[in-house]
């Protein structure tokens, strides 16, 4: 482990947590992870640069949680039957996934009218009616078998899907949605840019002044 490494400062001991926000669900060490190693890359020198160097680690950060929610952004629109750009496949696997979780005597309907569209829902029930089966567990292994049928063939080819999907993102993505992205991301950038310019005119600044040194002491 190199010197510098061996330096660099400890998040929690220096307070950066509490000057930027971790959210919940969001990861603190992923962050720590991030700092270290624009330290480990930008190697400040002194309270200036290590202050620009946490302002590149933040801006950094917000960048990676903006994609990350609209990920999540465009998942939550994926699976809601009342959004343009919902996809069944995406929310026929989320309603695979909680059968796969849940205890026999879950409130399926209740749970899959989420995500599903009355008509789907209705077609579900009536090809596993409940009565038709002696225990719960049996039920819930055929409604299983089915969805994952739906998910495996279903009514459309997969180049369809394919288009059906792209076409899923690209109402989600709007023209005003992406307009709104890319204003962020260019926010940020420029953030990042400024916190590095004064992270190099400080370095730049110190290395005069030790050369102006150097010289004085030669005279």
């Amino acid at each position: 482990m190199s010197k510098q490494r061996s330096k660099r400062p400890n998040a929690h001991k220096h307070g950066v947590f509490s000057a930027t926000a971790i959210l919940p669900g969001e990861n603190e060490q992923e962050f720590e992870d991030l700092h270290a190693a624009l330290i480990d890359e930008w190697k400040p020198d002194g309270a200036t640069e290590e202050d620009a160097v946490l302002s590149i680690a933040k801006a950094v950060w917000r960048k990676r949680r903006l994609q990350k929610f609209l990920e999540v952004q465009v998942w939550r629109s994926g699976v809601n039957p009342d959004h343009h750009a919902y996809y069944e496949g995406n929310a026929l696997r989320g309603v695979l996934f909680y059968l796969r979780l849940a205890p026999v005597d879950i409130p399926f309907e209740e749970y899959a009218a989420v995500y599903l569209r009355p008509w789907r829902l209705k077609y579900l029930k009536e090809k596993c009616p409940r009565a038709k089966f002696r225990s719960d567990s049996e039920w819930l292994e055929a409604m299983r078998k089915e969805i994952e049928s739906l998910l495996k063939s279903g009514d459309l080819g997969p180049d369809i899907k394919q288009l059906e999907m792209l076409y899923a993102s690209a109402t989600f993505l709007s023209a005003e949605v992406f307009k709104q992205e890319l204003a962020l991301d260019e926010r940020l950038d420029a953030i990042i840019d400024r916190a590095v310019k004064r992270l190099v005119q400080a370095k730049a600044m110190k290395q005069m002044l030790v050369s102006t040194q150097q010289i004085a002491n030669q005279k």
